[in-house]
């Protein structure tokens, strides 16, 4: 039998790993944080459809959150493999700057949050805490980030990949 406040406690560590609000999380997988609170304190579980969203979220199988096999320990951060190069860059600092202004602060706060970018040769990668975040981002942003890097590299036609840290080549804008 599945004891929801162990599921909840791993739900829990892994949001904060990932340093995440219940309001950030509740947004990523579409419920309300009213709806974290409660899985956080044990008084219920996610439906299924939303487990699937929250093992996107955190790289983590379905079992690995309600049974806590390899969450039990730690946080999410520590079970993160970082990429082999030093993060974040001045180019990604400042692309930033100017997408905060551009998009609502609920938004940069879910989604920028955690970011970080690095150019290596004529590709730029932008690195997201989860593979959830890294498509997101490809799919939702990537018509105002390719720009702003483009501008601030000047660089026309930058190739910028998204992904996840640890995890190389999600999704390519070319």
């Amino acid at each position: 039998m599945i004891d929801n406040n162990k599921a909840g406690q791993n739900i829990l560590n892994l949001r904060k790993g990932l340093s995440l609000t219940q309001t950030e999380l509740s947004s990523l997988v579409g419920v309300s944080h009213q709806a974290v609170s409660k899985w956080e304190q044990g008084d219920c579980l996610p439906d299924i459809g939303v487990l699937l969203k929250l093992g996107q979220v955190f790289g983590k199988s379905v079992e690995e959150l309600l049974l806590g096999d390899s969450v039990s320990g730690g946080s999410a951060s520590d079970k993160i493999v970082s990429p082999p190069i030093e993060l974040p860059d001045e180019v990604w600092t400042e692309a930033l700057d100017h997408i905060q202004t551009r998009i609502s602060p609920p938004s940069f706060n879910t989604w920028f949050k955690g970011t970080k970018g690095r150019q290596l040769g004529e590709t730029y990668c932008v690195y997201s805490p989860s593979r959830f975040a890294a498509e997101w981002l490809y799919h939702r942003y990537s018509d105002l980030i390719v720009p702003v890097l483009e501008d601030i590299t000047g660089t026309s036609g930058l190739k910028v990949e998204f992904c996840s840290t640890g995890v190389w080549d999600i999704n390519r804008k070319d």
